[in-house]
């Protein structure tokens, strides 16, 4: 009887345990530069073409092998990291399975020059597929050079699954920038189709390092996590330290990818940290909105656990709970520091009145529609929880416009909305077409409008409409021509990130669409020379990052990035809760609002409009 079970070669065992390891050329990367950190390097440069899949060279200044030890080093298994069971266990290097170069060198074309600094000499050994063409003695310099060509070029099955060029150089950028946080004693260098990305030299400081990389004014806007030691996790093991940066809430971005973790300094990824991150934020960040953050632990290697998946980013923590509640405490106490929420005092010399102060000019909380109210000066302004601001009062109102200036003039004071039809209840639907006539709007708590809609009152949340508005003439914009730009007078010099000057290369034409006017400054800096106008009085420099936050989200595909950065837009010019309306303002927002494709939702799905009947209002009076 013929055997169903068979032995597989040895090839085909290589590309199944690379299949684990290299899953593009970023984790060849990964590995290779990991290996030059546990080397001792003190000079790692990475060069790529097309995004690594062609061509990817890692060298460094590192304690290389020698002759017999090069040729170990691509057999399976084979490791100068760890020599027993209990190794395993206290992990202090970033490299120890034995399985990165063999499954490397098993789906690729790799030449690898190495010499140590006892020898005169090195060695040059050249593989394909697995298995070694040539070894010879040749000159080097001291330290390991890996040339890896063609990656996948004998698997065709994975090749296909290989993104863009532009992609997978991302992966290669943000993979370099967390070992360059984590490594500031170590100069990093990548070069992209021989055009230089970033070259970060040495430093012996962890924020000059940061500054380096995310560049000075986003430095500007962090704060330092002190650094103190958590609760005892085990008796017998030292104390776990967290420590790094917090970006401010001003920074928050729109998904995880400027979330930076590190275990004793190997970037990693964890769902518990993630979550004790996100939390200690708390209501710190906008809905929908994610933190900046750079956070380093050390913790004794025997409490956790590196060994959980071939390509080593997952920990786990012998104590989970313990370290999520570590991590959550820190992040807790840096955000409500002075520097983060400065302390207000509200009275002078400690003198708290008996009586809450009352300025007797302000009138009843509820006026009559239609009364007028004489002009004051220097009022302040009444209590947004309780005050309806009738659009028919003759009060002043702050001079502050939110609208083109064009689209508030009306030859009537106000849309008539009596053309609204069905009756459906939170939100309502209704004809879009209104037509101008004398109905009374007021906004209650500088957040919501308020009109009366056939016996019946309509409720407008103001951010929320001006979103809706907002996201299609975006949209029309990104599609059918630019948005309209203010020039900034003295133009802002703006440090990107490597990872998000990438982005900016990329997608130029569809941010000179948003409105934005950017030069080229030398290096990854830009000339910021123009912003939107629909975001003036609001900064040009953090909408732009949380632009480009937007675009680099991979997930997404091209025309959902689109709509996901005319949302961002959207959200950043749009009105904002607390923002006091005058009529003719409210009046246009109603306007412009039923004028547009879909005005009963915001672009991210929340009503603008609902309703409340007039039966609902009799049985909350007991009237039904």
């Amino acid at each position: 009887m013929e055997n169903k079970i068979i032995i597989l070669p040895e090839d085909l065992v290589d590309k199944i345990a690379a299949g684990e390891v290299v899953e593009r050329p970023a984790s060849v990367v990964k590995e290779l530069v990991e290996n030059s950190i546990d080397s001792g390097a003190k000079n790692v440069s990475v060069e790529i073409k097309k995004g690594g899949i062609k061509f990817i060279r890692v060298t460094d200044d590192g304690s290389g092998m020698d002759e017999k030890n090069s040729e170990l080093a691509f057999q399976r298994h084979g490791t100068s990291k760890i020599k027993s069971v209990d190794d395993l266990y206290r992990i202090k290097t970033l490299g120890f399975r034995g399985e990165a170069l063999p499954s490397i060198a098993s789906v690729s074309l790799l030449d690898m020059l190495t010499r140590t600094k006892e020898s005169l000499s090195g060695t040059r050994i050249k593989i394909e597929g697995g298995v070694i063409k040539d070894k010879k003695e040749a000159g080097a310099p001291i330290g390991t050079s890996i040339i890896v060509r063609e990656i996948f070029y004998n698997v065709p099955a994975r090749r296909k699954f290989l993104k863009s060029v532009l992609t997978e150089t991302r992966h290669i950028i943000d993979l370099l920038t967390r070992f360059a946080i984590a490594y500031p004693e170590i100069s990093f260098k990548l070069t992209s189709d021989q055009r230089e990305l970033f070259d970060f030299k040495t430093t012996d400081s962890l924020e000059q390092r940061v500054a380096d990389v995310f560049g000075k004014n986003q430095m500007e806007k962090m704060v330092q996590i002190k650094i103190e030691t958590g609760t005892e996790t085990e008796t017998e093991h030292e104390k776990p330290i967290v420590s790094g940066f917090l970006g401010k809430p001003e920074i928050a971005r729109s998904n995880r990818a400027e979330l930076y973790l590190f275990v004793n300094r190997r970037p990693i990824t964890s769902r518990t940290l993630y979550h004790a991150v996100q939390i200690g934020f708390g209501e710190l960040l906008p809905k929908g909105k994610f933190p900046f953050a750079i956070v380093f632990i050390e913790i004794d290697p025997g409490l956790v656990d590196v060994n959980v998946h071939p390509t080593k980013s997952e920990v786990r923590f012998s104590d989970e709970r313990g370290m999520h509640d570590l991590v959550y405490s820190k992040i807790k106490e840096c955000l409500t520091s002075p520097e983060v929420m400065p302390i207000i005092e509200p009275f002078e010399k400690g003198v708290i009145p008996s009586e809450p102060p009352v300025d007797k000019k302000i009138r009843p909380d509820f006026e009559q529609p239609g009364m007028a109210v004489p002009p004051r000066v220097d009022r302040p302004a009444p209590d947004r929880s309780s005050t309806f601001e009738s659009s028919k009062t003759e009060e002043e109102l702050p001079q502050k416009s939110f609208f083109k200036q064009d689209l508030v003039k009306h030859e009537h004071e106000a849309p008539k909305v009596e053309d609204i039809k069905k009756e459906k209840v939170e939100p309502i639907k209704a004809e879009k077409r209104i037509e101008a006539g004398g109905v009374n709007l007021w906004q209650l708590a500088d957040t919501y409008i308020l009109s009366q809609v056939k016996g019946n009152l309509m409720v407008l949340d103001q951010h929320a409409a001006h979103e809706r508005i907002l996201y299609e003439e975006t949209m029309r914009n990104l599609t059918q021509r630019s948005a309209s730009s203010q020039q900034i007078l003295f133009p802002t010099v703006l440090e990107l990130s490597p990872k998000e000057f990438e982005t900016l290369e990329e997608h130029k034409e569809l941010i000179g669409k948003l409105g934005f006017g950017i030069k080229h400054f030398g290096g990854r800096s830009v000339l910021v020379t123009a912003v939107p106008s629909l975001i003036k009085n609001k900064s040009g420099e953090l909408f732009l990052k949380e632009v480009l936050s937007e675009l680099e989200e991979e997930r997404k595909v091209e025309k959902d990035r689109v709509k996901a950065v005319a949302k961002s837009f959207a959200c950043h010019g749009a009105v904002k809760a607390g923002d006091r309306l005058t009529p003719e303002e409210m009046s246009s927002l109603v306007h412009q609002l039923f004028a547009t494709e879909e005005p009963y939702s915001c672009p991210h799905g929340r009503p603008t409009v609902v309703k409340i009947s007039i039966d609902e209002l009799n049985r909350k009076f007991g009237r039904s």
